[in-house]
């Protein structure tokens, strides 16, 4: 049931404006060492009644909306604006960056990933991809923002130019053990290229990270991956 709430809840949201790098941080236990960033379009409030929302936490990321946009520059600064404010928030808290812990669902892997990398966190990520660029032009739930950049002149060798070095497969390196990473084997949003080739990475560069399966659909695999314990 909360996977087809959850779907029509983003299909929903979808055809807006993706152009915002505005985000919202939603401020929880000043004593907890879990940061969360949300999936993109979804609302703190929605994500709650999901109960895709580990607690307690630290800090809840709204995702801007311009994290997956038409226009390659503002994904980097959607991304970036995020990943600033989550670093200020963790050196204000003085949580040790190994006892941090950083959880991404769907989109908001995209930022998770690339701060616990660069703080040396654990990460938790559940339905990511490897690559932002690729994902832009092959996920259906992206379709619309594909469209609109083709509109606008760009292609997907103009979001690989400027996404590089900013994918998840790049930012596995310095993640703190004990990380995890839960792929959904019916993931409708992902396509099966994006999820395989995350997992071959991880086995390559983090071997020691958990890699565990669910066999469920986007949501669905959030859903499982909250109730199951693995955050």
């Amino acid at each position: 049931m909360l996977d087809t709430v959850g779907q029509d809840a983003l299909w929903e949201r979808f055809a807006g404006d993706d152009t915002s790098t505005e985000f919202v941080r939603v401020d929880g236990d000043q004593h907890a060492a879990t940061i969360v960033c949300l999936p993109w379009q979804m609302p703190y409030r929605l994500a709650k009644a999901a109960r895709i929302v580990p607690k307690p936490f630290l800090a809840c990321y709204e995702m801007p909306r311009a994290i997956v946009s038409s226009e390659p520059e503002l994904c980097i600064r959607a991304l970036n604006g995020v990943i600033e404010d989550a670093t200020q928030v963790a050196v204000r808290a003085k949580i040790p960056p190994r006892e941090l812990l950083v959880v991404g669902l769907s989109i908001g892997n995209a930022a998770a990933t690339l701060l616990a990398n660069k703080l040396g966190a654990r990460l938790c990520s559940i339905a990511s991809a490897d690559r932002g660029d690729l994902t832009l032009w092959e996920s259906p739930a992206a379709r619309h923002v594909k469209e609109r950049a083709e509109a606008k002149g760009y292609r997907l060798s103009d979001f690989t130019q400027s996404l590089q070095g900013m994918h998840t497969v790049d930012n596995l390196a310095n993640l703190a053990p004990g990380s995890r990473f839960v792929v959904g084997l019916r993931d409708e949003f992902l396509p099966k290229a994006r999820r395989e080739g995350l997992v071959r990475a991880v086995q390559r560069v983090l071997p020691s990270a958990e890699v565990s399966y669910v066999d469920r659909g986007h949501i669905g695999t959030m859903t499982e991956a909250l109730r199951r314990g693995f955050v």
